[in-house]
């Protein structure tokens, strides 16, 4: 069993993600700028192991609003891994390969490669200030509707493959997640939800997502569809229709 190794190398919790124990979950300490967790995972290939993080950074910084399309963008990101002995894969995961016997140390140079891009986003001026004047508006929205009380900020779910998600909002027991209509975005929160769906114990979760359909309603509604099959969808503009609504109810 992988875990049982690691976690006496690396003094960190392991959880087992398939029967065989060849793939596992490291619970670290560290979190991304928003309180996100840090995706570190490791399989074991032959007679070596890879520490990777199956794409959660990249679709981190997507779901941040960080638009990944600059070469310059990518090219710092391959070349800070690279720093650090780790490497940005075809598809898209940061991974660093290892034996049994250099695997502590390379577990060190893979934090300091998902540090250094967590470096990056704080020092990224203007990542996600769109986002975040978004997500301040519904919460201002929810808040009208559903009254403040019922509005409960960052609630954390963890999905099938072990990964805690920080979502925006819990309202009620729904759990809120407020999205621009860029493709990118969109492609995180679909992400995010399937892997907390996953979880037979989220089977019943309710999921809400809000999307900012106010700039491009056209574009909104595609990404829409698509987000529909995993949670409900509700446009921003429906959604200050609501608030307001309510607000003239009780004024």
């Amino acid at each position: 069993m992988i875990c049982q190794q690691l976690t006496v190398l690396l003094g960190m919790a392991c959880h087992p993600l398939d029967d065989a124990g060849s793939v596992a979950l490291i619970e670290t300490p560290f979190r991304f700028a928003d309180g996100d967790s840090l995706p570190v995972f490791v399989e074991h290939v032959g007679q070596s192991l890879r520490f990777f993080d199956d794409g959660g950074a990249l679709m981190h910084f997507l779901g941040r609003g960080i638009k990944m399309d600059s070469a310059n963008q990518t090219r710092f990101l391959r070349q800070a891994a690279l720093a650090h002995g780790a490497a940005f894969t075809d598809q898209g995961e940061l991974e660093i390969w290892a034996t049994e016997a250099t695997a502590s140390s390379a577990f060190a140079k893979y934090m300091e490669a998902l540090l250094a891009l967590v470096h990056w986003e704080r020092e990224h001026s203007g990542v996600s200030q769109d986002a975040e004047l978004f997500v301040e508006e519904v919460a201002l929205c929810l808040a009208a509707w559903k009254g403040v009380q019922s509005v409960e900020r960052k609630p954390k779910v963890t999905g099938i493959t072990g990964r805690v998600y920080e979502l925006d909002f819990d309202v009620d027991g729904t759990k809120v997640l407020a999205i621009s209509a860029h493709h990118q975005s969109a492609s995180s929160a679909l992400h995010k939800l399937v892997d907390i769906r996953g979880l037979p114990s989220n089977h019943l979760l309710d999921a809400l997502v809000v999307i900012d359909d106010r700039a491009d309603p056209e574009a909104a509604k595609s990404e829409s569809i698509v987000l529909g099959s995993v949670g409900r969808v509700m446009g921003m503009q429906q959604l200050q229709t609501n608030a307001g609504a309510a607000w003239s109810a009780v004024h």
